[in-house]
């Protein structure tokens, strides 16, 4: 899809709520309108015409990246070039992203442009971008494919004695010389009761036999975030090593068997929870199944029970459940799953074996 596309499609979708036109101010957002990868810009869209704000250390880059929108280079704030050049006709009705707009911000748009009315939005240009084009799947096929070459590489560091935040500075490097423009997020490495936090931060502490090890980790490519869990054990794995890992991973594999498109979120996580309801650990699955990625590593739509929507084809969601026990450890499994037609396909290659290092 081109971003010419992108933009006819939001102008699609303002225009059915009545809109004059639209500001979009989050740089995730300005970037899948205009394929612009700088970090400040913001983007008007009216309805027979597009314009880009940026300041002077985007000149060029504007320029080669930005191509359906008159760019505007500003020294000041970008709703007040807006104003002076009076592109907004008095009386029009202008959405804006109510999810990222501070107040401060609101009321100094609401004062410098009183020509026109502010509509507060919520999730357009998300929901449209939720839609994968063949060229972001092969971003995000790409992204997973360092991220499982990497997990292969660096199961022999996977040992007693290994220090976490030693794991995490190593994947972080592999990422970047394999290929990676670096980490979709800072890698969760979290070993024995430390597993039990579902979003640990790497520490000084070493693998000990007998733990569980959660590495929470992925690659961003091109802008798009791979996402994978995988646990470990150090050492043998005792009876209920195997027994937390199994239901999990058969939870898992049943959030996968159901997940296709015109199946909402909430019946995906509900298909997950069951296993782990009924197997005595409903309470022990803390959060929600999973997430949309892209751009963003947690994204549009959620799989949780409150996401009652239905799934759309090239939808590419997490499937990520998990039990977490206080005191002793954890074990989450998730993979990245491209959302089609009659089936969901998992994209990532990486084994989800018990492994006994």
């Amino acid at each position: 899809m081109s971003f010419k596309q992108r933009l006819y499609n939001i102008k699609q979708e303002i225009s059915k709520l009545k809109l004059s036109g639209f500001y979009i101010t989050n740089i995730t957002n300005v970037r899948y309108l205009t394929g612009f990868t700088g970090s400040a810009g913001s983007v008007l869209i009216l309805d027979d015409e597009a314009h880009f704000f940026t300041d002077g250390r985007y000149i060029e880059q504007s320029k080669l990246q930005v191509k359906n929108c008159s760019i505007h280079i500003v020294s000041t704030a970008h709703y007040l070039e807006i104003s002076e050049n009076k592109l907004i006709r008095r009386g029009a009705t202008i959405g804006f992203e109510g999810d990222y707009v501070s107040v401060s911000l609101y009321n100094a748009l609401k004062n410098c442009l009183q020509q026109g009315k502010w509509e507060k939005t919520s999730g357009i240009v998300e929901k449209l971008a939720a839609v994968k084009d063949s060229q972001e799947i092969e971003s995000l096929k790409t992204a997973i494919e360092i991220t499982d070459s990497v997990f292969d590489k660096i199961i022999p560091d996977l040992k007693a004695g290994a220090k976490e935040i030693n794991i995490a500075a190593k994947i972080s490097f592999l990422f970047k010389t394999n290929g990676a423009e670096g980490d979709s997020y800072d890698p969760i490495i979290a070993s024995g009761y430390l597993g039990a936090l579902p979003h640990a931060r790497p520490t000084e502490k070493q693998f000990e036999t007998g733990d569980f090890v959660v590495m929470d980790f992925g690659a961003l490519y091109n802008g798009y975030h791979a996402d994978m869990t995988r646990t470990v054990v150090i050492g043998k794995a005792t009876n209920k090593h195997k027994e937390i890992y199994n239901i999990v991973l058969e939870a898992q594999l049943a959030g996968i068997k159901a997940a296709k498109a015109g199946i909402t979120g909430a019946e995906i996580d509900a298909a997950c929870r069951k296993i782990i309801t009924d197997a005595g650990y409903g309470d022990k699955f803390i959060h929600s199944t999973g997430h949309g990625i892209g751009l963003e590593v947690h994204t549009y739509p959620r799989i949780s029970s409150f996401n009652t929507k239905p799934l759309l084809e090239n939808y590419v969601v997490t499937i990520e459940p998990g039990i977490y026990l206080a005191g002793w450890g954890g074990v989450r499994i998730e993979d990245d799953c491209w959302i089609q037609n009659n089936k969901c396909l998992p994209l990532n290659r990486s084994t989800k074996e018990l492994l006994e290092l």
